[in-house]
């Protein structure tokens, strides 16, 4: 179950985003009073598509999937790792979560007054300005999805989203990976199977090594290739 937890300050942490860098002391102050921060276990979940918004989200440590409640299958939207605002996407309009929320690995969260939040939006034309590119820089990674998804076959899919954990997610090679092979499925569109089977191919070509959860990408100019023209 979720639990609340005793935090440093805010202009003592080390988990602060770019945004928040821009805030003045007594912004920073008002902030700090109106929030609070709370660790998820690893399958909780965090937000349920549809509920009202009364805070935004920071993830300070560890994994997140965001996806739609659809049938029959839920919708992955991504995976989301610290440094990562869920929310902002309610600060204008309905007020709700488009979408849900699940811990892959237990998750520290810093939760901000979402009126606060306003404030300091029409108060701080730096921190507004902070705010938009976060907002614009998940609206660039949705287009490329479509584009992926549209556009590439499922082994360029698959060398795509390896690419994105390793790059962008694990930032390292080797990488061990706490997400589920159903779950990369789903990302990808595809089945379990499938994923099964594309590891074995990118194994049995050298391109990949896997042992347990831990992937080695040994050719990473082969798996780029796949990534553009699968």
């Amino acid at each position: 179950m979720a639990k609340q937890e005793i935090h440093v300050e805010c202009h003592d942490c080390r988990c602060k985003s770019g945004p928040f860098m821009l805030l003045n002391e007594e912004q920073m102050a008002r902030v700090d009073k109106q929030r609070t921060e709370i660790t998820y276990n690893k399958g909780e979940i965090i937000c349920k598509q549809g509920s009202f918004v009364s805070y935004i989200l920071f993830i300070k440590k560890g994994l997140v999937k965001l996806f739609l409640e659809t049938k029959p299958t839920p919708t992955i939207i991504s995976v989301e790792k610290n440094g990562y605002f869920l929310g902002l996407q309610s600060i204008t309009g309905q007020g709700v979560f488009h979408y849900s929320v699940e811990a892959i690995e237990d998750t520290e969260l810093c939760l901000v007054n979402i009126e606060v939040f306003k404030e300091l939006i029409l108060e701080n034309a730096k921190f507004a300005a902070g705010v938009l590119g976060y907002i614009n820089k998940d609206m660039v990674k949705l287009y490329d999805r479509l584009h992926s998804a549209a556009h590439k076959q499922i082994h360029g899919r698959f060398a795509e989203f390896l690419l994105y954990l390793k790059d962008n997610i694990y930032q390292e090679n080797p990488f061990t990976i706490s997400i589920t092979k159903k779950d990369m499925a789903d990302i990808i569109s595809t089945s379990s199977e499938s994923v099964s089977r594309l590891f074995t191919e990118l194994k049995k070509e050298k391109i990949i090594s896997e042992k347990g959860k831990t992937i080695t990408v040994i050719d990473e100019d082969k798996l780029r290739q796949i990534s553009k023209f699968g």
